[in-house]
């Protein structure tokens, strides 16, 4: 585990902007993590790499949304959905926490996690909801939602399209075979009448990922999302 000066020197490298409270702050996130994955596997980032690869580069994620995508700057109601440990987004609001976001989790030892981060930093405008976003009634409520690998993209712009207002931004954190998900989600993209749009990241450290965006155009359809044991049976078609 790093001591709170090697955590600090390596944020330095990355960030120039953070105030000494943002790296107390950031340390304090990830001892956190550091004593809950002795407990069970919250995350399969350790040491290093857990600063570097999981809440360093989470952060570089967020910036660029925040460059070329969505002003979190701006008052919003921001959704993320099966956070986890809380990456992408919870580092990222621990150095800006200027909106208000909400995180669906199902898991209860990750909502207890998060909770607990949420004491210990003594974080302000967020909750953390034990729900699954497809038998959320929080209906055109969002400005903004992500998601990182969750499920496949169809799967995620199906349960969570509902929960933003028209011109919402949806945005989900992709791999290299983004391409093919976009692919598969063919019928979903004609129904909701969605245009993809890409962004492809730098390598920040060793994953490439790319960000598949889109706004929302129009009202969701009654019929969507459709139950969930009817979306898998669904994919399992085809």
């Amino acid at each position: 585990m790093l001591i709170a000066k090697e955590t600090f020197n390596i944020l330095d490298e990355y960030f120039y902007e953070l105030t000494p409270k943002n790296k107390e702050e950031i340390y304090k996130y990830y001892s956190l993590i550091e004593t809950e994955n002795q407990k069970y596997n919250l995350t399969g980032f350790y040491n290093e790499n857990l600063l570097k690869e999981g809440i360093i580069e989470s952060i570089l994620i967020f910036k660029e949304i925040q460059n070329s995508i969505f002003d979190f700057n701006r008052s919003s109601e921001i959704l993320d959905i099966g956070s986890g440990a809380g990456f992408p987004i919870l580092p990222y609001f621990i150095i800006n926490p200027n909106f208000n976001l909400t995180i669906y989790e199902p898991m209860t030892k990750r909502v207890n996690f998060l909770n607990k981060v949420i004491q210990n930093l003594n974080l302000k405008n967020i909750i953390v909801k034990q729900i699954r976003a497809e038998d959320s009634s929080e209906f055109e409520k969002f400005d903004f939602i992500s998601a990182r690998a969750v499920s496949e993209l169809k799967n995620l712009i199906e349960i969570s399209h509902k929960l933003g207002k028209n011109n919402a931004t949806f945005c989900f954190l992709k791999s290299q075979n983004y391409y093919q998900e976009i692919n598969n989600a063919n019928w979903i993209k004609n129904k909701l009448n969605i245009d993809f749009k890409i962004v492809n990241l730098p390598v920040f450290f060793n994953i490439n990922n790319t960000l598949v965006y889109y706004q929302k155009k129009s009202k969701t359809p009654h019929d969507i999302p459709r139950k969930w044991a009817t979306i898998i049976k669904d994919n399992l078609k085809k």
